[in-house]
């Protein structure tokens, strides 16, 4: 008859994981706007992403400079040419001199507002796990947007950023609703083809729009005042 060794029990995991800070305080207006440069640097990279077939030369890569080519030097001293990002994708306050004819992606976070949920504060007794009371649990609703600028040398290369980037957005806006927790998103439209006044050069660009809005919740736990100290005087 086989016997077989009781088996050895090693240290036990924790079945729980810690939530992360956008399932608990909701995405900062700060971090979705890296959420979404995030998001359209990945459908960039890969020409297998880009629907439409005019732009799927236009891939992004994270050089240093975000050009067309940079020049280097290599081991012995020549001068050569490396390929670069076909398009640029950054934040709109990073843009770097005048507007070029290169195409770019640039996000741009508009304003946000706090919006109250009722008319008295929306606010809950919060308790632990034990269900020991540690504090009043307040809540609002925090709603803005955000604008994706798609600039190009020409008003068509304007026009199909836009369109890229609206379809993408709109496909997959439930998915990303859902992954970083929003009450909503909603990619509200894309705008005409506009020619860039400030530039001496030819530029275009077209604005997407995106509409999001998240409950922001948050715990006041008070304090105990400190105990005085109280003097005795006998007499």
């Amino acid at each position: 008859m086989n016997t077989f060794a009781e088996p050895t029990w090693g240290i036990p995991q924790e079945a729980l994981e810690p939530c992360s800070s956008f399932y608990l305080g909701g995405p900062s207006p700060f971090l979705l706007s890296g959420v979404f440069l995030r998001l359209l640097q990945y459908h960039f990279s890969h020409a297998d992403n880009i629907e439409e077939p005019l732009l799927q030369e236009y891939i992004w890569t994270p050089s240093t400079g975000e050009c067309i080519a940079e020049e280097t030097t290599d081991s012995e001293g020549a001068s050569q040419i490396i390929p670069g990002s076909r398009i640029q994708i950054r934040p709109s306050y990073s843009q770097r001199g005048p507007a070029s004819q290169q195409p770019a992606l640039y996000v741009k976070r508009e304003s946000f507002t706090n919006e109250r949920i009722s008319f008295q504060d929306a606010s809950l007794p919060g308790r632990n796990r034990s269900g020991v009371y540690e504090g009043m649990e307040y809540q609002t609703n925090i709603r803005g947007s955000h604008n994706i600028i798609c600039t190009g040398g020409t008003g068509a290369e304007a026009e199909l950023l836009g369109q890229e980037i609206f379809f993408r957005m709109l496909h997959y806006q439930p998915i990303i609703k859902k992954d970083f927790h929003l009450g909503t998103l909603m990619t509200t439209g894309v705008s005409e083809a506009r020619q860039r006044q400030e530039t001496p050069k030819a530029s275009f660009y077209t604005v997407v729009g995106l509409d999001w809005a998240y409950v922001y919740k948050w715990l006041v736990i008070p304090e105990s005042p400190v105990i005085k100290r109280v003097a005795f005087e006998f007499r």
